[in-house]
């Protein structure tokens, strides 16, 4: 008992010893066996009657959590945190067994770059109709290096948003 940690902490140290003893144990005389183990470990490190802290039976109950079967994960996409907390906390106020769970939206990293881009079918000139990117190309070839490209968002609200941006892979590379 002679430790800097608060007298709270202590005391759940010790009351989980117990709780642990009577859980392991399969029978009257292993049981006593266990709990001497503990009281030795107890007083060794301090606390001079152990067993005051063996109280069986005394757990904390969580709040019951309803059968994972019967919760219903819906995904949403991430907005703010306000809308966030406020679809969490209506779902929680009318008790519904949903989980919702936030997810990114897709960036302009996701969309347009490929982390395995030497997987993918490289064009071909005598067959372009198997290139995902020549239908795209207004001026030049997709098998050509150090471009400069510009993409437009046609799935952004108002304005269509462009991004202008330089590689020196090939347009077939970067934008597959």
């Amino acid at each position: 008992f002679n430790s800097h940690h608060p007298e709270t902490t202590k005391t759940a140290v010790a009351r989980n010893y117990y709780k642990t003893a009577r859980d392991v144990s399969s029978g009257g005389e292993q049981l006593e066996h266990s709990l001497e183990m503990v009281d030795t470990l107890l007083n060794k490190n301090g606390y001079t009657t152990p067993r005051k802290f063996d109280i069986p039976g005394t757990t904390r109950h969580k709040a019951k959590r309803p059968n994972r079967n019967d919760v219903v994960t819906l995904c949403l996409p991430y907005t703010t945190k306000y809308d966030s907390n406020r679809i969490r906390n209506f779902i929680k106020s009318k008790n519904y067994p949903i989980t919702p769970i936030f997810t990114p939206g897709k960036s302009l990293r996701n969309i347009l770059c490929n982390s395995r881009p030497l997987d993918t079918n490289k064009c071909t000139r005598s067959n372009p109709k198997l290139c995902k990117v020549c239908p795209k190309i207004i001026k030049g070839q997709c098998n050509t290096k150090g471009v400069v490209y510009e993409v437009t968002c046609f799935e952004c609200r108002g304005d269509k948003s462009t991004y202008i941006g330089e590689t020196s892979r090939t347009l077939h590379s970067r934008a597959s």
